[in-house]
């Protein structure tokens, strides 16, 4: 079940009433004396509920649903959200995705035309950093000496040393999504006062590889169990992926090889437990969380945890009224913005059950990028339940997003294995393959059609729109060469070769102006 929590803590030196939701974090409200920082924290709730802000900066906007009381400053709070801003710099841009919307910000993303000022990479940067500050704040309330100072009993001690590497997973992970994004970029830990911005120090690919590496293989042990009682909170399995990401990307990264450490600790996923979902569209609907497939999920609620970023987006911004969302798909929001590519939608078979488009009324062809009948509309997202019945609130979605699940494992393990990984076989490769393929309902492959080019194109229908496809182009050096699609670099023939800039983003300019110590990356 999804919860809703009040939290009224005083957080970098800012007074804030925060709320989030988290799984099964069966905690009560902070009362309205415990503004003070050392008076939260003589509530022994207090930690569980802080940790549920962690999670909630993953997900929600602010404090009140659907966007009020921000935890920032943003024209619209749904851009503002992590997963929609993540998803916007991941899949715009991309041969997957194709927007309608006329203006600046979104022009400058989806053709790869972006600069430092453009709004959405700053209102990413700043929402994982903002997500950081959120775990090194926590770390730095929860140490030793600070819970001795407080009289805290041991066996909340036993608890709160949980919480820390939950907090720990959180911030590991926020900082590889910036590292992916940015590459070079500032470096702030629980042991760097807060608002200390003349030591701040920033880092390259290099270092964080390493730190995070370590962070994740520290906790190992130290999380929660991977069950559904469970669910919605980081686990072994959570940062195993992260790890395995990682390493499958070292060559992008760092320039080594790291298949063998990737292949490793896919290994520790694929025993964990987590098994294939008979019905590929359920993952995707708004009681996803039945699903045995999914690693670590954003949690989402449609009466007690709203946002306009989130599945929500997702699901309003592939819908149109002429499609009947409310009827169709449990939803009544209806943007009118986002579909797939034909450089997409062609990659399947007819008879793909992944395939989850609405074509009537709609071309294939997006030739005016800004006329949503051009391109069939995604359905993979709704917010109906796998009975049929629609979720608790139309306007808002139940569903939850994947952020990892075993599919992705399945891929990552064949493209390591072909990538010439030990601890993996092709044979194995192809048995995972299989299973994919026929759940999607379509034949398996033979041995000599199981390659990198097939990979890349079997990631995009088994994980489109779930916001790793600009990471994959650029791991398989398709990004910005080596291939070509609709739209790219703003012409409807697109332009197969640009500037390798843009398998970087730029630091944006307003923090630029804030550290007059950092650099910018190369080209921008």
């Amino acid at each position: 079940m999804k919860k809703i929590y009040r939290l009224l803590l005083i957080f970098t030196c800012l007074p804030l009433a925060f709320s989030s939701c988290l799984g099964d974090l069966d905690t009560e409200p902070l009362t309205d004396n415990t503004l003070l920082p050392e008076k939260a924290w003589e509530d022994p709730a207090a930690y569980e509920q802080f940790l549920a802000k962690i999670y909630a900066g993953m997900t929600l906007s602010g404090n009140e649903g659907p966007s009020g009381l921000p935890d920032m400053n943003a024209d619209d709070q749904g851009e503002a959200t992590f997963l929609r801003s993540y998803w916007n710099l991941q899949q715009l841009g991309t041969d997957e995705v194709i927007g309608a919307w006329d203006n600046e910000t979104m022009r400058g993303l989806q053709f790869i035309q972006w600069t430092s000022s453009n709004n959405f990479i700053a209102l990413n940067y700043t929402r994982i950093y903002l997500n950081i500050a959120y775990a090194n704040e926590y770390l730095r309330e929860t140490t030793d000496a600070k819970l001795d100072s407080r009289n805290v009993n041991s066996e909340l001690k036993s608890k709160i040393a949980g919480f820390r590497a939950e907090a720990r997973v959180l911030r590991a992970m926020s900082y590889y999504f910036l590292m992916d994004l940015y590459a070079n970029i500032p470096f702030i830990d629980e042991n760097v006062p807060v608002g200390a911005n003349s030591i701040v120090e920033q880092k390259d690919r290099a270092f964080f590889f390493s730190w995070i590496e370590s962070e994740l293989q520290d906790v190992e042990g130290k999380l929660p169990a991977a069950d559904k009682a469970h669910y919605g909170m980081v686990n072994d399995p959570t940062a195993w992926m992260v790890l395995a990401k990682m390493y499958l990307n070292a060559e992008v990264y760092i320039g080594e090889k790291k298949y063998d450490e990737c292949l490793t600790y896919l290994n520790k996923v694929l025993d964990a437990g987590f098994t294939i979902d008979p019905v590929y569209k359920n993952m995707f609907g708004a009681d996803n969380e039945k699903s045995p497939e999914i690693i670590f999920p954003l949690v989402y609620d449609g009466q007690k945890a709203t946002t306009y970023g989130g599945t929500t987006f997702l699901l309003a911004a592939s819908y149109k009224s002429d499609m009947m969302p409310g009827d169709n798909f449990g939803f009544t929001q209806a943007w009118s913005g986002i579909r797939a590519k034909e450089s997409f939608s062609s990659l399947f078979s007819g008879d793909d059950k992944r395939a989850l488009f609405w074509k009537e009324n709609r071309t294939q062809e997006t030739t005016q990028w800004y006329d949503f009948n051009m391109g069939w509309s995604v359905i993979k997202f709704t917010n109906k339940k796998s009975d049929g019945t629609a979720g608790s609130n139309g306007m808002f979605a139940d569903t939850d997003f994947p952020v990892y699940r075993l599919a992705d494992a399945y891929l990552m393990y064949a493209e390591a294995v072909l990538r010439g990984g030990q601890g993996g076989t092709k044979a194995k490769a192809l048995e995972f393959i299989k299973e994919l393929r026929e759940r999607a309902g379509i034949p398996a492959i033979s041995d000599s059609e199981l390659t990198l080019d097939f990979i890349l194109d079997e990631r995009s229908r088994e994980l489109y729109w779930e916001g790793h496809r600009r990471t994959d182009l650029i791991r398989f050096n398709k990004f910005t060469k080596n291939y070509n699609w609709p739209w790219k670099n703003g012409i409807y023939n697109g332009v197969p070769n640009i500037d390798d800039k843009y398998n970087l983003y730029p630091l944006p300019a307003t923090e630029l102006t804030a550290n007059t110590n950092l650099k910018q990356n190369t080209g921008y």
